[in-house]
């Protein structure tokens, strides 16, 4: 059995692969193994995972039917059975010290979790910009004495390292599906962990502007970032501690909220545009009645206070419109 699993989910990136997969194999940290699931790739995705299968026995090739990323990563997490495991996109790359420095944080700690800092990069400028948690690394924390981590930390998988067991003991798997698949996870893997690690410098690199980028589309799946509060939600009422946490509740769900309602003036069907802000007021004013009222802030830029006012907004995107 292998110390750290790290799984990297892969669909039609033949022009990132190399990258990503090669700073995987230099790393400083030998007891580790890279589950590379190839999730129906139509490009030559899959033959270069054969050719790095074959020069290094660290990777391993899992070949499935294309299910989308949550069901690649669960894909992967079926088929290990490390202490600890990590998340990689096929399209980013990671550093020398990716596994080594988050395994013995875990260690040094006795963590279920550990996060680290990532590189933000933007292709259409060759430029980047370090995402910092905000957060100390010298001790380990518990989510129920620093309820803040919850909304003050990335929801990503990938800037992470997980006990398996995590997973494993309480039956979490990514949706399936969905994108935001993250915002729907990370919040329960908090809850159930034990203690909390961070790394204050970079370990991973995230290609934010890639062509094709999930995160970047800009369609229905617009909705998936309210069913995703939905079940985040619902884990913590079935659990008995949604009061506990509800200014954390709120102030994460309305910053992805927020993230959502940013993109709509890139879309042009004026009904689709008004029925999401409708449902997503409604949705609001179903679970949290007294916002706009929050322990904490809520906006990030100027504008956002126009975002998050249902009748600004209308008022803001109609003009926009006829500009």
């Amino acid at each position: 059995m292998k110390k750290v699993s790290v799984i990297v989910a892969i669909y039609n990136i033949e022009n990132y692969l190399n990258k990503c997969l090669e700073s995987l194999r230099l790393q400083t940290f030998l007891d580790y193994e890279v589950l590379c699931v190839n999730d129906g790739s139509t490009d030559n995705s899959k033959k270069i995972i054969e050719e790095y299968c074959i020069k290094d026995n660290h990777f391993i090739l899992l070949d499935k039917e294309n299910g989308g990323l949550s069901d690649a990563r669960n894909y992967g997490l079926k088929r290990c059975d490390s202490e600890y495991v990590m998340f990689v996109d096929g399209d980013d790359f990671v550093e020398k010290d990716f596994i080594k420095d988050a395994y013995e944080t875990a260690q040094k700690h006795s963590s279920d979790i550990v996060v680290f800092d990532y590189n933000q990069y933007y292709l259409s400028t060759n430029t980047k910009e370090i995402i910092h948690e905000p957060f100390e690394e010298a001790k380990a924390y518990s989510l129920k004495d620093n309820k803040e981590i919850l909304c003050c930390i990335s929801n990503c998988a990938w800037n992470k390292l997980y006990k398996r067991s995590l997973f494993v003991k309480n039956n979490i798997e990514y949706p399936k599906g969905y994108i935001q698949e993250d915002l729907g996870t990370t919040a329960k893997l908090l809850y159930l962990a034990n203690k909390i690690s961070f790394i204050s410098h970079p370990l991973y690199n995230y290609l934010i502007d890639r062509p094709n980028n999930i995160s970047q589309e800009k369609n229905e799946k617009i909705y998936h970032t309210l069913a995703m509060c939905e079940s985040i939600i619902s884990f913590y009422k079935d659990n008995s501690v949604f009061e506990e946490y509800y200014e954390e509740l709120k102030c994460l769900c309305i910053k992805n909220i927020l993230w959502s309602l940013r993109k709509l003036p890139y879309y042009t069907d004026k009904k689709f545009v008004n029925k999401f802000i409708d449902d997503t007021f409604d949705f609001i004013k179903k679970y949290f009645e007294d916002f706009p009222k929050s322990k904490y802030s809520l906006y990030t830029y100027k504008e956002d206070k126009i975002y998050l006012n249902k009748f600004l907004l209308k008022t803001y995107l109609f003009y926009k419109r006829i500009k």
